[in-house]
């Protein structure tokens, strides 16, 4: 069987020799063999009259919500934002615009995004609205008194932070603080390194130690455990914030230098609270009294 004659008009075709002969250039002409497609990543951007559904712009916003409420969005919120972002979609004449951008590779189509009048993403312009709110603190508070969303974790971990190292946080402080970092106002670090500092000013014998990220709650478990067992109560109800761990921590030496009670002096100290007196360790304390009073009397054997 023969071979299928070309396709396309060539210099050596009928009507390419008339058109060479009116002076027209066929070398420019691409023919059907020779078109490629395009190589690399390139854009195409159209404009359509349609506007996107209703249940677009309810998902473009439930997006945005749950990324910084942790939620989507309640219907009086729809009821705001909802009308702004299809005003997005509405050109200067007045009816509906959506710019289409289209990006290829290699001659295929990879994605399609469907941008605002002026070409804008409308889950970033949204984006940017509600991390504003975010930043002024307009977030809601459960009846813990927790912000809502990622807010909410960054708030616990803040009040958590403080505790543990001998802070007094106000919640509006750590709310405050909480709603910046989920804003992108400040970053997580800038606020734990700043409570750190303040503790290191409040405990400048351990300074060093809390800047490196050793918490005081830490560094004073060996006193927080001698109170625990001298005075039968449990760990987990004592902190850095109990005046007799706090003054071991902070303890005025001999020669005026601030520096720690050694755990001795702390434990003889404890056993003159008031409240040791009530305790199992007292009573064996004066049966064992008793008991070698009376040996060294010859009464017992």
């Amino acid at each position: 069987m023969a071979d299928p004659k070309p396709t396309g008009i060539t210099a050596n075709s009928t009507l390419g020799e008339l058109l060479a002969g009116a002076g027209i250039d066929l070398s420019n002409i691409p023919t059907a063999e020779k078109k490629e497609k395009k190589s690399g990543t390139y854009v195409r951007t159209q404009i359509s009259a349609q506007a996107p559904t209703d249940q677009a712009i309810r998902q473009t916003i439930n997006k945005v919500f749950k990324a910084y409420y942790g939620r989507d969005a309640r219907a009086d919120e729809l009821a705001t934002w909802a009308p702004q972002l299809k005003a997005k979609y509405v050109g200067k004449n007045g009816k509906s615009k959506t710019t289409i951008k289209e990006t290829y590779k290699d001659g295929n189509l990879v994605s399609t995004e469907y941008l605002t009048a002026d070409s804008l993403d409308p889950g970033i312009w949204l984006d940017e609205q509600i991390k504003a709110n975010v930043g002024k603190g307009i977030v809601g508070i459960n009846k813990a008194g927790i912000p809502e969303g990622p807010s909410g974790q960054y708030f616990v971990a803040i009040k958590n932070l403080a505790r543990n190292n001998g802070i007094n946080l106000s919640d509006s402080a750590a709310a405050d603080y909480a709603n910046k970092i989920n804003a992108g106002i400040v970053d997580e670090n800038t606020v734990m390194n700043t409570l750190r500092e303040s503790a290191a000013s409040a405990f400048p014998q351990f300074a060093d130690k809390i800047k490196a990220g050793i918490d005081l709650k830490t560094l004073a478990d060996p006193y927080i455990q001698s109170m625990s067992r001298i005075l039968e109560i449990p760990d987990s109800a004592i902190d850095v914030f109990d005046p007799k761990v706090r003054g071991a921590l902070s303890y005025t030496m001999p020669d005026g230098k601030v520096g720690t009670k050694s755990i001795y002096d702390f434990e003889k100290e404890l056993r003159q609270d008031t409240r040791w007196q009530y305790t199992n360790n007292a009573r064996e304390d004066v049966s064992n009294s008793v008991v070698k009073v009376l040996k060294d009397f010859g009464f017992m054997g």
